[in-house]
């Protein structure tokens, strides 16, 4: 499964009291190129969510999505959530870390340990385990000086040992007037499949990085506060 992100959502319809996805955009699991579908209005429905189709606007082949009913119990409210069944799809950031060299197998085994207890509805093992993941990753990337702080210092220090801004002067580089991307931007040199995909990717991964993580950082902070 495969989560579609909101800025995915090309329009939606008001399904009784729930606002549901009519059309998105995204990649697709069977031509794997980036497609628009939209979505059969006649949902079966279940108790947490309902089932839908949609057509691949390049392939023309059909794939399921699932649009999962959350209640939101600090505003009494429900929101939809949509995946595409993907057998592809990786398991979020695990796949991404599990055979990085570069992390610290501490790291994965914290993590890997807090998605099961997640999964296994035990709150307070995940807590626990949640508190792990932070304490391996900041020891990870700052000093050892900095291993004796507290967490919060240790965050503090972060910005200190960490080059955040690595991705951007990246970008600087790649967007140079001598460079091939930038050539490919002027259409001084043809892009292809692959590329064009390259392409999107970057622009996914800039976004996330400059809005989607710092907002859903912030997001998470204002309702825990809110909450307690």
């Amino acid at each position: 499964m495969r989560e579609i992100t909101p800025g995915s959502i090309v329009s939606s319809t008001q399904y009784g009291y729930l606002k549901v996805p009519k059309k998105v955009r995204t990649q697709c699991p069977g031509c794997r190129k980036q497609g628009e579908f939209s979505l059969k209005a006649n949902f079966y429905q279940i108790k947490t969510g309902v089932f839908s189709e949609g057509i691949c606007s390049v392939c023309k082949k059909p794939s399921t999505f699932i649009l999962m009913i959350k209640e939101d119990s600090s505003k009494q409210t429900k929101e939809v959530t949509i995946h595409v069944y993907d057998p592809t799809a990786t398991n979020g950031p695990l796949d991404k870390i599990q055979d990085n060299k570069r992390i610290s197998q501490d790291l994965v085994r914290s993590y890997r340990s807090a998605l099961n207890v997640n999964q296994s509805n035990d709150h307070s093992a995940t807590a626990v385990m949640t508190k792990r993941v932070l304490e391996s990753l900041v020891k990870n990337l700052n000093t050892d000086k900095a291993k004796s702080q507290t967490l919060s210092e240790q965050f503090e220090q972060l910005p200190k040992n960490v080059d955040l801004s690595s991705p951007i002067q990246t970008l600087s580089q790649l967007t140079r007037p001598d460079t091939p991307f930038f050539q490919m931007l002027e259409l001084e040199k043809e892009v292809d499949d692959k590329t064009a995909e390259l392409l999107i990717e970057l622009l996914e991964g800039l976004i996330d990085y400059l809005y989607v993580v710092p907002e859903k950082i912030e997001t998470i902070k204002q309702k825990i506060e809110k909450k307690y």
